[in-house]
C-alpha cells in the first residue's frame, strides 16, 4: 500500500507547512550542514525523497549547478517547491510526483540521494532502499535524516514504524551502500550518511 497523504484541505496543508517550515527545525540541523556532511560537486545531481517544503530542495539547488530533484507524492508540495525555486532565481530544481518506491528516473543518474524524516513512511524500507541503489551511481552518497527508536521523544512518529541507525545501517549494506558516518542529534533524532560501493566489491 502506498501511503498518502491528506491534508484536511487548505488548513491542514498550512499546518503542515508550517510545521515543516519551522525555525526549530534549522536550529536542529541546518540543511546546508546536512548536505555537506558529504564531499559535493558543482556537478552533482540531487535527489530529495519526500521533498516535502523544499527544505533540503532548495539549499541543495543554490550548491550545485546540476538538476535536483524533488521527489514527493503531495502535488501541493511540489507547487510549493516549485515557487519557491522561482523566488530564489534557481533553474535548476525539477520535480516528481512519485512514490520512493517507484522513482523515475534513470539507473545510476544521481550522485547524492537525500532523505529527511521520510523513510519511516514507507509501506517497505527495502523497496525504498533498493530504488535509491538503483538511481545513485556508484561512488555516490545517500544522506538520511531519521527518528531513533533509542529516542523518548513524543515528537517522533510512531515507534514501531521508526528506524534504529542499526536497521538502517544493516539495510543499506544488503543494497549495496556502505555506512561513512553516523551521528545523534537531539530530539532522538540522528543521520546516517552511506557511499554505495563499487559492483565489484560485493562480499
Amino acid at each position: 500500500m502506498k501511503h498518502h497523504h491528506d491534508h484536511h484541505g487548505e488548513a491542514g496543508f498550512k499546518r503542515k507547512v508550517d510545521y515543516l517550515d519551522r525555525p526549530e527545525r534549522k536550529e536542529l540541523l541546518s540543511p546546508a550542514e546536512f548536505i555537506q556532511a558529504m564531499p559535493i560537486n558543482k556537478t552533482d545531481t540531487i535527489l530529495d525523497l519526500g521533498a516535502g517544503t523544499g527544505f533540503l530542495t532548495i539549499p541543495a539547488a543554490k550548491l550545485v549547478d546540476n538538476t535536483v530533484f524533488a521527489l514527493d507524492l503531495d502535488s501541493k508540495m511540489l507547487e510549493l517547491i516549485q515557487k519557491k525555486a522561482l523566488d530564489a532565481d534557481l533553474t535548476n530544481v525539477e520535480v516528481l510526483e512519485a512514490s520512493m518506491e517507484e522513482i523515475p528516473l534513470e539507473a545510476g543518474s544521481i550522485s547524492i540521494a537525500l532523505a529527511s524524516l521520510v523513510l519511516h513512511e514507507a509501506s517497505s524500507l527495502m523497496d525504498v532502499l533498493s530504488e535509491v541503489n538503483r538511481v545513485v551511481k556508484v561512488g555516490g552518497y545517500f544522506a538520511c535524516l531519521e527518528f531513533d527508536t533509542k529516542g523518548t521523544d513524543l515528537k517522533g512518529p510512531p515507534m514501531e514504524i521508526q528506524i534504529s541507525a542499526e536497521k538502517l545501517e544493516r539495510e543499506l549494506g544488503k543494497v549495496g551502500f556502505e555506512l561513512v558516518k553516523n551521528w545523534e542529534l537531539a530530539e532522538g533524532m540522528y543521520v546516517s550518511i552511506a557511499r554505495k560501493k563499487r559492483e565489484t566489491n560485493r562480499e
